[in-house]
C-alpha cells in the first residue's frame, strides 16, 4: 500500500478484501500522510463517506427494477456536457466531444456521468424521494453497523457518498448473485442482510456490465491473463483550500463467473493526473495477480 501511494503521489489509501460467500474481512488496511513529504500514519476509518461515482452501478440496478430500463436501451449522452436542475454535468471526455448516443450498458462501462442522470430520470424523473427510496430497496447504504468496528456507518446518496465497508458489501452483493451477507471482522456464522436485493435477471444485467467495463470499457487497466475479474472504478474532484484533491477507487472482484473475493481500492491525492480506472483499477489488479 505504501508503495502504491509513493508511486501516484498519493495522500492517502485504503484497501478492503472481503470473501465474497462469507463477508469476512480478510484485509483492510488504511495508510494516511499530510502530504507528500510526511511520513505514513494507519488509520481505521472505513465508516465515514467518502465522495465517489459508484452510485451508478446502484442507480443502474434500481432502474432496472423498475422495469422501464434495459441493458440495450440507448441514451444520448451529445457532447459530454448536460444540464440538470442548474448542475452542469460533464463526462470525462466531454473535451474530445462525450459519447452522443450509446447503450445503457455502455454508459456505465465508460463512466458516464450523463448516463447516470438520463438513466435516473427514465426511470424515476424527478422525484427525488422515490429515487432514494428504491436506492435504499436494493440495499446500497448497508449495512448499519459492523461489529468490532469503532464508528458509525453513514451513507448520503443524494451527495454520491457511501462509507468503504458499505461500498464493498453493496458489490460483495453483486458478486454474490444478490445475496447480501453482513461483514464480518472475525471469522463467525454468516448473517444474511438480504437473500436478495433485486431479481436475478437485473443482477445477472450489472454483472454483465461490470465484465463489460474491464473488458472492453475504462476498466481495462483492471484486465488480467491471470483471472476473469469485473468491476468498476471512477474519480471525483474536491475543491479546498490548497487546490483540487481528486478521490480515485476501484471495485470489483474475480473470478467473474464464481466470484470467491471483492476488494475495494481508494486513493486520495492532489492535482493531476487522478483516474480510477487507472491508478486504482492498476493496483486493484496487483492485488489480484498477488492472490492467484
Amino acid at each position: 500500500m505504501a508503495t502504491a501511494i509513493i508511486e501516484h503521489k498519493a495522500t492517502s489509501g485504503k484497501v478492503i478484501i472481503m470473501e465474497t460467500a462469507t463477508g469476512y474481512i480478510r484485509t483492510m488496511i488504511g495508510l494516511e500522510r499530510k502530504d507528500t513529504l510526511s511520513p505514513f500514519q494507519p488509520t481505521t476509518d472505513f465508516c465515514t463517506p467518502y465522495s465517489t461515482e459508484q452510485r451508478q452501478v446502484a442507480t443502474l440496478l434500481a432502474a432496472l427494477e423498475t422495469g422501464k430500463i434495459s441493458l440495450s436501451d440507448t441514451v444520448d449522452v451529445g457532447e459530454g456536457i448536460y444540464i440538470s436542475g442548474g448542475d452542469t454535468i460533464k463526462d470525462h471526455n466531454w473535451h474530445r466531444g462525450g459519447y452522443g448516443k450509446i447503450t445503457v450498458e455502455w454508459a456505465i462501462a465508460a463512466s458516464s456521468r450523463i448516463g447516470e442522470v438520463l438513466i435516473r430520470e427514465r426511470a424515476f424523473g424527478d422525484k427525488k424521494s422515490e429515487y432514494e427510496a428504491a436506492i435504499g430497496q436494493i440495499g446500497y447504504g448497508k449495512p448499519d453497523s459492523v461489529e468490532g468496528l469503532d464508528c458509525i456507518l453513514a451513507t448520503d446518496v443524494a451527495a454520491s457518498k457511501i462509507s468503504p465497508i458499505q461500498l464493498i458489501t453493496f458489490y460483495n452483493t453483486i458478486a454474490n448473485h444478490g445475496r447480501m451477507v453482513q461483514p464480518q471482522l472475525y471469522k463467525d456464522s454468516v448473517a444474511i442482510i438480504n437473500p436478495l436485493i433485486a431479481s436475478k435477471a437485473n443482477i445477472d444485467s450489472i454483472r454483465q456490465a461490470l465484465e463489460r467495463t474491464v473488458t472492453e470499457g475504462l476498466g481495462k487497466r483492471a484486465n488480467t491473463d491471470k483471472i476473469k475479474v469485473a468491476g468498476r472504478g471512477g474519480a471525483i474532484q474536491m475543491e479546498n483550500p490548497d487546490g483540487s484533491t481528486y478521490i480515485m477507487d476501484f471495485c470489483g472482484y474475480f473470478p467473474a463467473d464464481n466470484p470467491q473475493y471483492t476488494i475495494l481500492v481508494i486513493l486520495e491525492k492532489q492535482g493531476l493526473p487522478a483516474s480510477g480506472h487507472i491508478h486504482t483499477a492498476g493496483l486493484f489488479r496487483q492485488i489480484v495477480d498477488s492472490m492467484n
